[in-house]
């Protein structure tokens, strides 16, 4: 992204950050008097004049805020869920403040009542603002604008798992014009049009032909002599480019990794597990309780559904799928048969099967791996046991979490042609992994079964 693109955009999210916040402290203004409706809260008569003067004052203390959680900083904003995370973070704080000026200025003392609706209506409209304007990026990223060009230095298959990653640069913010390397010779294909520019020596260069402003270095895969070379110019002749560093063993980013200081030695410790602390136990929480609560409410759709199959389709009700789960650990996962049992008629769908599958119907006794812990409510899609081979080179980013009821395979089912397609969108849920991205596509689920959509198995 060139840096006047970033200047416009900057002042994009200042305006509309401000047009949320002014709007969402007036609305909350107007709820909390004009309304009578509102429960336990004592109908009064407001102080005009302090909040003509306590509503303009908080606008841009709140953009203060805004700018102190990073909401201004492109390596936070536009992808990715965490964005929607500072807003409520920021918002909180936002309050924070009032109530502390509250306590030192007497005369700026506000209802209480009025400080719950303005935490709950900012965070609302911040959140709607700045998804209106991630549209827009969008829309200008599928006219060229607003993208990180970007070369990759080293061209095996760590690099080129990386540049499918970014794939497309609408998503990702991230345009990958070209590769260097020091082993294939110059215009050689690497992925799709994609070819070998240069070696990395000559990273300068290119980056000012292809007007690239990021450089991703992948360690193993060039000469280390290259890579101590482009370090050694990072802040001189590559000084206006940004150098980023994969580790060149692309697979250990499924779990991430920790800073560690063994005798003042700075090293990466890998993470043995991909979700700890406070986000696994969220995710525990939203695992357990919605599925106990789902099985119960579904409790006589599964019954209905028992009596009707063994009626219509006689033989086993259920279907046992053998797959594996976290850490590789194998285990069975049923579905509601939607064939007959018949081998003859093994390939014709009983009556109703169709619409059991279409509304995922099908998929309710899973219910049950997830309260047995070899299930998530939301993950990549279970990996077939007997098909693991084929896997094999994303097995152990694919495996370092559970697999999922649902996924974003099946709303972003679009933009599944292939095997690959689907893997690609399993490996960014992982990567990108928020308790948001979670309940973001459980909605997105609810709302493609109800429109009857159900993705093509594509494994």
């Amino acid at each position: 992204m060139q840096r006047k693109e970033f200047l416009y955009l900057v002042a994009l999210w200042l305006i509309g950050d401000a047009l949320a916040i002014y709007a969402a402290l007036n609305v909350a203004f107007d709820v909390r008097y004009n309304f009578d409706w509102l429960p336990l809260i004592e109908k009064l008569a407001p102080i005009t004049e302090r909040y003509q003067v306590v509503i303009p004052l908080a606008v841009p203390l709140w953009l203060l805020v805004f700018a102190f959680n990073h909401l201004y900083d492109r390596r936070y904003t536009l992808n990715g869920l965490q964005e929607y995370g500072k807003i409520v973070i920021a918002c909180t704080l936002g309050i924070l403040v009032l109530v502390l000026l509250s306590f030192i200025e007497p005369n700026l003392s506000v209802s209480r009542s009025w400080l719950v609706l303005c935490w709950f209506l900012t965070i609302l409209f911040a959140g709607a603002m700045r998804f209106a304007l991630r549209r827009v990026a969008h829309l200008a990223r599928r006219r060229g604008y607003l993208l990180t060009r970007a070369l990759i230095v080293g061209a095996n298959e760590h690099a080129k798992a990386i540049a499918r990653q970014l794939e497309p640069a609408t998503q990702s913010g991230v345009q990958v014009v070209g590769f260097l390397d020091d082993y294939l010779p110059n215009d050689s294909r690497v992925l799709g049009e994609l070819r070998v520019l240069d070696r990395p020596t000559a990273l300068a260069q290119v980056a000012r032909e292809t007007r690239a402003t990021e450089a991703i270095v992948v360690q193993g895969a060039i000469a280390w002599e290259s890579f101590m070379e482009i370090i050694q110019r990072s802040t001189s002749s590559l000084d206006n480019l940004d150098i980023k560093l994969s580790p060149g063993f692309y697979e250990i980013l499924a779990t991430g990794v920790r800073l560690s200081q063994d005798g003042f030695v700075p090293l990466l410790a890998i993470e043995k597990n991909r979700i700890t602390g406070v986000d696994a136990w969220m995710k525990n929480i939203l695992d357990y309780g919605a599925s106990l609560a789902a099985l119960i409410l579904v409790s006589p759709i599964l019954l209905l559904t028992i009596i009707l199959v063994k009626l219509v389709a006689p033989g086993s009700v259920f279907e046992p799928y053998y797959v594996l789960g976290a850490r590789e650990k194998q285990f069975t996962t049923w579905k509601f048969r939607t064939h007959y049992a018949d081998p003859a008629r093994r390939t014709l769908d009983y009556p109703f099967a169709r619409w059991l599958y279409r509304l995922g119907l099908d998929k309710l006794p899973q219910f049950v791996n997830i309260l047995r812990g070899e299930m998530s409510l939301v993950g990549p899609r279970p990996i077939p046991a007997a098909r693991a081979a084929i896997y094999q080179e994303w097995l152990p980013t694919l495996l370092a979490v559970k697999p999922g009821f649902t996924g974003p395979w099946v709303v972003g089912a679009c933009q599944v042609q292939s095997l690959e397609d689907e893997i690609r969108l399993d490996l960014y849920y992982i990567r990108s992994w928020t308790i948001w991205l979670d309940l973001q596509i459980l909605l997105q689920t609810a709302l493609r079964l109800f429109e009857g959509v159900r993705p093509v198995t594509k494994r």
